[in-house]
């Protein structure tokens, strides 16, 4: 029913929400309507005026007709978070006057729930290559749940509103929203205190510090008006007074403290206030769900996932703010840096959302010039080296999210000239510019540290030399232009970049139980490792499609990749900070390598006496079992939740398909002798014949061998002997013992 047939005055009714609702052509175009009766003067000059109706509840979804069911799925709106607070209007009478909320909203008939299309170097691309191996009943997609509902602040889009004058300013009230959401000062400083001792290892362009910093400042500032009961009216100034500052052009200052005053104390920005709450909701999500903080918070901030997202949607109302006179700043692409990681924490990294964030990340900063840095090497100073950290984290993350996806990426080397930060710790910014050009004095020649340090710098400056490479892998394997002398010669140059940076950046083994090795240096450690191999595979895999390599290398490629993976499970008491990324690391690296060696077990299942790869199935057998506890230990909350769910289904039946095929080998073989089972199983055991072989590494391999296995033999146990040492052992001994001697 239009408004326009119920009410004969001259004046539109005004919605639930106390705003007068636009003519259809208006909310369809989502553009502003003057609400004028009875055709608006935009669909008069447009000649539209038959088109022009209000309607009383328009994202309302109607009883299907033979005439509505086409034009029902346009009209239905899916983007609106949640329902604005009502107000009764007795001017409009609707059986169904709210907007649909994400719990209660109907899914729209025919709409693809998916996160879109996935290309060839996608995280399941071994799985759907091999579905005559696997079966084809693979779902790969991204079919997250809706979001909680909750007071949306970006439902209200400002730019649609009539005014300018500050006086009511829709602008104004939307800042006045964001302040209101701001934690109190003590929850402040306990998540901004979680922020600067734990989250070491985030990957930031400007020193944690600085976030703390302009915390400080706006509670020195307005310490009086934060506190409550806030003050609608101490709001509004304040709102105001960041609006006003946000509309001249920032100023950027070349060195530290000048910087850091142009968005501080009464300079304050919205942009600045973003990252206050970039950093509050990081914090947020690196906390347990279980943690003890979240008992002490009101009414549904209670619930982890409900706090920060929002937060995250004060993160993007202050993007919205600080946008609104088209200026652009580092600050500002920094800023939207964040919300891009923290969206993919919260919506999964295969979410549309995140893929159109990451596009508008790109034209943001290519706008702002950060893709052409300086030929010449002018002095080292603070605002040069942010925006060489933040260049490279950024071309990082498109070529990430690329290779995750398939898609292409929206960067490329070839159209870029930028300059690897230097391996400088963050630290020294804040100790002015004299301590920087000292710094950068004491590095190496090609700019690395000479104190032994995997700081943040290091970790930010290794990536940037493999996502070059990662760049021309994309390259080479979404064009279809697959060259054998291309590919040798990536993966040359991609071990060569490896093997030359410095030694404190190469993992080995035993970092893991040495004191020396604190829990954050491990983390960049396996993380950089994790980054090379995930490379390697890629070009492994190639390789071995086009007949260059046997498979053999790919295989111990995807197996240390699937021990490393299961290891930040295993070691999970010591990153806990880190476990909203788990799911993140499942998908880039724990899929892609268990994807490979199921696959080439059950080739081999399959043709026993084709292929020459040597499995060591035990081993992979036990870190699959490993990493399918790591997938159901993923939340609910996690972001890309549903996918680990459906990989933990599928590695799960293939590891049911090796374990049976195993046991039906041992009993189809009984009679033949143990020449028989070992055919029966149809694996290579690492080259070694039979179970209790020795594997590669010299030590004994049992395979598979059940309890039932030993009936009947006695006191002659092959390679075991009697089994009559068992009673000799200490149990209570501790696991690191060595049972060789007694045997």
């Amino acid at each position: 029913m239009s408004i326009r047939r119920e009410n004969g005055h001259g004046v539109v009714p005004r919605r639930r929400n106390g705003k007068q609702p636009a003519c259809e052509p208006c909310r369809k175009a989502k553009i502003s309507c003057d609400h004028s009766l009875p055709v608006c003067d935009r669909c008069k000059r447009r000649k539209t005026s038959a088109k022009c109706v209000y309607l009383s509840a328009p994202m309302t979804r109607r009883p299907p007709t033979a005439e509505s069911n086409t034009s029902r799925e346009h009209e239905q709106t899916a983007g609106i978070l949640s329902t604005p607070t009502p107000t009764p209007t007795p001017s409009i009478v609707s059986t169904h006057d709210h907007l649909l909320s994400p719990d209660s909203r109907p899914t729209e008939p025919g709409r693809i729930q998916s996160g879109g299309f996935f290309g060839p170097t996608n995280f399941s691309a071994v799985f759907e290559e091999n579905r005559d191996n696997i079966g084809n009943d693979i779902q790969i997609s991204n079919d997250s749940g809706a979001l909680p509902s909750y007071d949306s602040l970006q439902t209200h889009n400002f730019l649609m509103l009539p005014g300018n004058a500050f006086g009511g300013s829709p602008r104004i009230q939307l800042g006045i929203k964001i302040l209101q959401k701001l934690p109190d000062k003590r929850t402040c400083d306990h998540l901004l205190k979680w922020f600067l001792g734990r989250m070491g290892e985030c990957s930031s362009y400007t020193p944690r510090l600085i976030s703390a910093q302009i915390a400080h400042s706006l509670w020195s500032q307005w310490g009086k008006e934060f506190k409550e009961p806030r003050r609608l009216d101490d709001m509004e100034r304040i709102s105001t007074h960041l609006c006003r500052n946000s509309e001249h052009h920032l100023q950027e200052a070349e060195d530290y403290q000048p910087w850091l005053d142009s968005i501080t104390g009464p300079n304050m920005r919205w942009e600045s206030m973003g990252l206050i709450f970039a950093a509050l909701c990081q914090s947020i999500l690196s906390l347990s769900e279980r943690d003890a903080f979240f008992t002490t918070q009101p009414g549904q901030r209670k619930d982890r996932k409900h706090f920060a997202l929002e937060l995250k949607d004060c993160i993007q109302a202050c993007v919205t703010l600080s946008n609104y006179m088209d200026y652009i700043n580092t600050v500002m692409v920094g800023l939207l840096t964040q919300n891009l990681i923290i969206a993919t924490v919260i919506m999964g990294d295969a979410s549309l959302i995140v893929w159109r964030q990451i596009g508008d990340l790109v034209s943001m900063s290519t706008a702002l010039g950060l893709h052409r840095q300086p030929d010449n090497d002018g002095p080292v100073t603070f605002l040069s080296e942010c925006k060489r950290r933040l260049f490279t984290i950024i071309f990082n993350v498109d070529k990430s999210s690329a290779h995750l996806t398939g898609r292409p990426p929206a960067l490329s080397y070839r159209y870029t000239r930028f300059r690897f930060p230097l391996d400088i710790d963050e630290e020294v910014f804040a100790q002015g510019p004299e301590a920087l050009r000292n710094a950068a004095e004491k590095l190496d020649a090609n700019g690395w540290n000479q104190e032994g340090r995997m700081t943040n710098a290091t970790y930010i400056r290794a990536h940037g030399y493999l996502t070059i490479i990662t760049d021309e892998i994309l390259e080479l394997s979404l064009t279809g232009n697959i060259s054998d002398t291309r590919i040798t010669d990536l993966l040359a140059r991609l071990q060569e970049t490896y093997d030359s940076f410095p030694y404190y950046t190469h993992y080995r083994p035993n970092d893991v139980y040495s004191p020396l090795i604190s829990d954050s240096v491990l983390w960049r450690l396996i993380g950089l490792r994790l980054t090379y191999l995930e490379q390697r595979l890629t070009l492994e895999r190639l390789a071995h499609k086009s007949l260059l390599l046997s498979g053999q290398s790919m295989v111990s490629c995807a197996l240390e990749m699937l021990q490393l993976t299961v290891l930040f499970w295993v070691q999970r008491d010591r990153f806990v900070e880190h476990h909203h990324d788990y799911d993140w690391m499942l998908m880039c690296w724990g899929v892609p390598s268990s994807g490979v060696l199921c696959v080439e077990i059950l080739k081999q299942m399959k043709s026993p006496h084709e292929s020459t790869i040597k499995l060591p199935t035990s081993e992979i057998v036990q870190n699959l079992s490993l990493l399918v506890g790591f997938f159901e230990w993923i939340k609910p909350s996690a972001g890309n939740y549903l996918l680990c769910r459906r990989m933990s289904k599928l590695v799960k039946r293939i590891l049911d398909q090796i374990l049976n095929h195993r046991v039906g080998g041992r009993v189809n073989s009984q009679g033949q002798g143990q020449e028989g089972e070992r055919n029966g199983i149809g694996l290579v055991e690492d080259g070694n014949d039979g179970l209790g072989g020795e594997n590669g590494n010299g030590n004994v391999d049992v395979g598979m061998m059940r309890v039932d296995d030993l009936d009947g033999m006695g006191d002659d146990v092959g390679v075991f002997g009697n089994l009559d040492w068992l009673n000799e052992l200490d149990w209570s001994r501790g696991p690191w013992m060595n049972l060789d001697g007694l045997t």
